[in-house]
């Protein structure tokens, strides 16, 4: 396969255009990562098939992914369209017959070497990075009939379903998956965290001083607090309102932030806990349409949230910083529809 073309003018007058024009972009990518000749490099095992080189493969199952085939039988379109093959310098494609058996070969002899290779580029386009931010976030993967290993727990859409507990950890900035792991369903959060962060923190470029993270509240526990606190992570997790903590609001002096938000704190040990925490809380007025403010905690007309936090940003700042979290559903909407990955759903 050759490297695609290099200079290209871009025209939008025809009357039939192919539907992957712009993928032209994500080759150019690769061909600044120099990737194909990293693959080959980097993964290598022994094929049947010699007419296709491991990189080559590999390419040729990234790009379906990437332009968002659901299904390996459905890369016959790329086949067939010489537009797409021009871009990516692809004299003839796989046939998924072809794919599927690389595939298997793959995932015996190829993973480790393919995900080392990946966190090795990622700490080399991060190398400068001195802050990083870390998402938690969970899913439910609900399946049927006896899959090993699921278990019946928490499953808002399928309750009493066997599922699987994916947790997982993003940057925030890049949206990059740092680290996930995969769970029966019963495991709670707090069980597993620890582990999922010491391997997410052991991937860490060294020139990074700081690390913030934010999490929901599967993951408000006195031992994770106590974990990060160690490591020295500046972590935003939401609190659960238990009936001791919801007392300690009405004591709370909240000053307007912006429009109707106000913005409140407090200093607050958990039962269990080691250390006072400092509690961010915000109130807002209970709208009248329903919306998504109405799963928030409610008192005498309005919704609270509150947030346990290691940070020292002023209360409004603090809750800014935290919805930007919310980015990590989309992506995770995004595993799910746009590239097609059937394991979390």
């Amino acid at each position: 396969m050759a490297f695609g073309p290099k200079n290209l003018r871009f025209s939008f007058s025809g009357k039939n255009l192919t539907h992957f024009g712009g993928f032209f972009l994500v080759q150019h990518f690769f061909q600044r990562l120099n990737l194909k000749r990293v693959l080959r490099l980097s993964i290598r095992f022994k094929q049947r098939n010699n007419r296709y080189a491991t990189s080559e493969s590999i390419l040729a199952l990234l790009y379906p992914i990437l332009v968002g085939l659901g299904r390996i039988d459905a890369s016959g379109i790329l086949k067939r369209n010489g537009v797409f093959r021009y871009l990516t310098g692809l004299k003839t494609y796989p046939d998924a017959t072809t794919l599927r058996r690389f595939l298997l070969r793959f995932a015996q002899e190829g993973l480790k070497p393919f995900l080392r290779l990946h966190d090795a580029l990622r700490v080399r386009m991060l190398s400068s990075t001195w802050k990083v931010i870390f998402d938690l976030d969970t899913t439910v993967l609900t399946v049927y009939g006896r899959q090993e290993g699921a278990r019946v727990g928490y499953n808002p859409k399928k309750r009493g379903r066997p599922s699987y507990h994916p947790l997982l950890c993003f940057e925030g900035r890049t949206k990059d998956l740092w680290e996930a792991s995969f769970q029966p369903r019963n495991v709670h959060p707090a069980t597993i965290s620890k582990d999922l962060l010491e391997r997410a923190f052991q991937k860490l470029p060294a020139s990074v001083r700081e690390i913030r993270l934010r999490a929901d509240s599967a993951f408000y526990d006195g031992e994770i607090i106590e974990y990060l606190r160690k490591n020295g992570v500046l972590y935003t997790i939401v609190a659960r309102v238990t009936k001791t903590l919801k007392a300690r609001l009405n004591s709370v002096r909240f000053t307007r932030a912006s429009g109707e938000i106000f913005v409140g704190e407090l200093r607050y040990q958990p039962s269990g806990w080691q250390h006072k925490e400092r509690f961010i809380v915000v109130r807002r007025p209970v709208p009248e349409e329903p919306n998504w403010q109405l799963s928030l905690f409610q008192m005498k007309g309005y919704t609270y949230q509150v947030l346990v936090t290691a940070l020292t940003l002023t209360p409004y700042k603090v809750w800014r910083f935290y919805n930007d979290r919310a980015q990590a559903e989309l992506i995770i909407r995004e595993l799910k529809e746009a590239y097609a990955n059937r394991t979390l759903s």
